[in-house]
């Protein structure tokens, strides 16, 4: 856990997610729980470093937490064109 909060600093993520096939040690929830948490732009809290169990996912008793998507926040939109300068194609 050492180690992947370690890559996540140094790639600058916000959040990293361990997947594993066994459940999680004690020492490895620790550890997990030393990364805080990331908060969002709405003042919503998540783990940055999440575990979860492929039983846990499959099951949907599990599932990771991260901000929801928001499309518009990193885009702009194109500008419409007219349908009327647009040629027949056939």
């Amino acid at each position: 856990m050492r180690a992947l909060n370690h890559v996540r600093e140094r790639e600058a993520a916000e959040i990293a997610l361990f997947i594993s096939l066994e459940e999680p040690t004690r020492g490895m929830i620790a550890d997990a729980a030393s990364a805080g948490f990331y908060e969002d732009g709405a003042g919503r809290k998540f783990p940055r470093v999440q575990l979860l169990t492929i039983e846990g996912l499959l099951s949907g008793q599990q599932r990771a937490e991260h901000p929801d998507h928001q499309p518009d926040l990193n885009f702009k939109k194109a500008k419409a064109e007219s349908s009327a300068a647009q040629k027949e194609l056939i």
